[in-house]
């Protein structure tokens, strides 16, 4: 009989006691860490919301306003031009001596006029390669100017050669005179700009350009 009273009386070891009350405690602390792990990615998706929407200004004429600091200047682009410049001569000159000076013939180019054959080849190859693969010539990106669609998209391979090579070679034939279209129109934009249908954009203001771009024609 007293066995039996022994057997049914409750343990008082500290070690099942502690042991019982961590098993208990522990589906509260899973739900507790689920419900965090819930409240801290709702915060993240509501952070992530925020900074992908931008609002628009209240009326289209403050778009307009606003969007005039978008575009990359005269003078910036004249200066990145003249960086551009320096490179493709630097590289022809290295072109020249690689091929010990194979390259540095006198040609009569159409429109170009009397040229080297190095210089030539490398300034269509830097512009068309560079504005095709990084938006930028190494002069663009020292001015953080950058070369889109009006549409704020990257450029095809049929946009660069328009404006690199076209609207270029149109350029040099009016002597340079349509890169001053750039300090008269709204959006900047040079000769070899409007036949590519790009312009030129300072690089912090791209990404709100694109996005302000996209809800206009939603709205529309």
């Amino acid at each position: 009989m007293n066995n039996d009273l022994n057997n049914n009386r409750p343990s008082y070891d500290p070690f099942l006691n502690e042991t019982s009350e961590v098993v208990m405690n522990d589906p509260l602390q899973n739900e507790q860490s689920t419900n965090e792990h819930k409240e801290t990615r709702e915060a993240e998706e509501i952070i992530d919301k925020k900074e992908k929407d931008f609002s628009l200004p209240t009326s289209l004429e403050d778009y307009l306003v606003l969007s005039k600091n978008f575009y990359a200047g005269f003078w910036t682009r004249f200066v990145a031009y003249l960086i551009d410049m320096i490179v493709i001569y630097a590289v022809a000159s290295l072109l020249n001596t690689f091929s010990f000076g194979l390259l540095n013939k006198q040609l009569d180019f159409p429109i170009l006029g009397e040229e080297s054959l190095s210089y030539v080849i490398v300034m269509f190859t830097y512009f068309i390669a560079m504005t095709y693969f990084f938006s930028q010539t190494l002069g663009k990106m020292i001015m953080k100017i950058k070369v889109e669609t009006n549409k704020g998209e990257k450029l095809s391979l049929a946009d660069v050669v328009y404006r690199e090579l076209v609207g270029r070679l149109l350029t040099i034939f009016l002597v340079y005179l349509p890169y001053l279209a750039v300090v008269f129109t709204n959006k900047k934009k040079g000769l070899h700009d409007f036949i590519a249908d790009t312009v030129v954009v300072k690089e912090d203001f791209s990404k709100l350009r694109r996005q302000m771009n996209e809800k206009l024609e939603n709205k529309n």
